[in-house]
């Protein structure tokens, strides 16, 4: 799964664990053990790229998911993987049960990332500084043209609201916008500010300004 580098690496690209995904899907259920799980990796025409296996532990004793998985190195070699990491709970913003974190020794994070020729998952700031130099991962945008970026921004947002909107849910709850539907207005108008920049002078070159202002 690892392999050398040469160029930025995005958080689109990597390969990822989120805790959302892990939760909603069974791989950890609070006060159980879970064992046998596997997570499938797929590029984008949808074949296999590669999988771990994964096991959970959310008790009162013990918060951790352990990952297995086989690594290439850089010099061909084939490694395999099996250790832990540990989970660690907060009381929930809204005063209501907790949310789960994943324990990073830089802090805590939800999304862990393999990136840069690493043979372990880590979260998104530890990649600074790793390997005695500065080594950033970015998200997407950061590293869009200034041509790009408000275009991209743009898309960004189209799936956002994609995703949001194939959700079963209603937009009010007595009477009472959701948190749901406040987030799609959000969203929304991000995404008309981010249309009139990519049709406007932010989202034009240098030269095709200079022609136009002739």
């Amino acid at each position: 799964m690892a392999r050398g580098y040469k160029t930025a690496h995005t958080t689109s690209e990597c390969k990822r664990i989120e805790l959302s995904y892990l939760l909603k899907n069974g791989l950890i259920v609070k006060g159980a053990t879970v064992t046998g799980g596997v997570l499938n990796y797929t590029d984008q025409t949808g074949h296999k790229v590669g999988s771990i296996g994964i096991d959970s532990k959310y008790t009162t004793e013990e918060k951790y998911i352990r990952l297995r998985y086989t690594v290439t190195t850089p010099q061909g070699e084939r490694r395999d993987l099996d250790y832990k990491i540990e989970l660690y709970p907060l009381p929930s913003n809204l005063g209501r049960g907790e949310v789960l974190y994943f324990a990073d020794f830089t802090g805590l994070c939800r999304i862990l990332y393999l990136a840069y020729g690493s043979e372990k998952f880590m979260s998104r700031e530890n990649y600074t500084g790793l390997w005695g130099r500065k080594v950033r991962l970015y998200y997407p945008l950061q590293i869009s043209s200034r041509i790009s970026r408000y275009n991209d921004r743009y898309f960004h947002l189209e799936k956002q609201l994609k995703d949001l909107k194939k959700m079963r849910a209603t937009d009010t709850y007595k009477g009472i916008k959701t948190r749901r539907a406040e987030r799609i207005d959000w969203l929304r108008d991000k995404q008309r500010v981010a249309d009139n920049k990519r049709w406007g002078p932010e989202g034009m070159g240098i030269r095709l300004l200079r022609m136009l202002s002739k």
